[in-house]
């Protein structure tokens, strides 16, 4: 499932390694003023490591000018959202644009999921042992703004089995406190 983004301020979005896309740019900035000082002293290779490091800068220079106008970019602006399960009867069976909360319809979407695996589950005669749902992020290639990317539900089910220890013994409420008989 692809999702829009979350809309946030100019400070709060983020870069793929955590820290915010400005903090990134600092960095790298720092970086470039080593790289200057090695290029001085003719060290091998610093010039090819300078002009990787000079496009990563332009480029995101040019995030966080796309970003700080509160525009959306036409990646964000574009973005469609698809259940990507075999489940007919839960929300975006077919692509569409979320407007509004994006990380509350996902969170909501895959509550859906959750409640039709404990029906089937229930249905099946089957318990379950475990559900976990993920809500995933991402960073827009295009604007470097963090926005909610997909979610996934995972449902553990098995059989409810009866106590196998209990073989022979008609009643299990004679069972309580009884050991095993055995004939010789």
């Amino acid at each position: 499932m692809n999702i829009s983004p979350i809309s946030m301020g100019s400070d709060m979005y983020t870069s793929t390694v955590g820290g915010s896309v400005k903090d990134t740019l600092a960095n790298l900035k720092n970086q470039r003023k080593d790289l200057e000082e090695q290029i001085k002293n003719g060290v091998p290779d610093a010039q090819g490591k300078m002009d990787s490091l000079n496009k990563r800068i332009n480029n995101l220079e040019s995030r966080v000018s796309n970003v700080t106008g509160n525009e959306e970019c036409q990646t964000c602006k574009n973005r469609k959202y698809k259940d990507g399960s075999d489940d007919p009867g839960v929300s975006f069976k077919s692509a569409s644009k979320i407007s509004g909360n994006v990380a509350s319809a996902v969170r909501s979407h895959e509550n859906e999921h959750v409640t039709r695996n404990r029906a089937k589950a229930e249905r099946e005669g089957r318990k379950i042992v475990s559900q976990t749902v993920r809500i995933k992020s991402n960073v827009c290639p295009e604007c470097g703004k963090s926005y909610v990317s997909g979610g996934e539900t995972v449902t553990v089910t098995k059989n409810k089995t009866k106590n196998l220890f209990n073989v022979g013994i008609a009643d299990e409420s004679q069972n309580v406190g009884s050991r095993l008989n055995t004939a010789v």
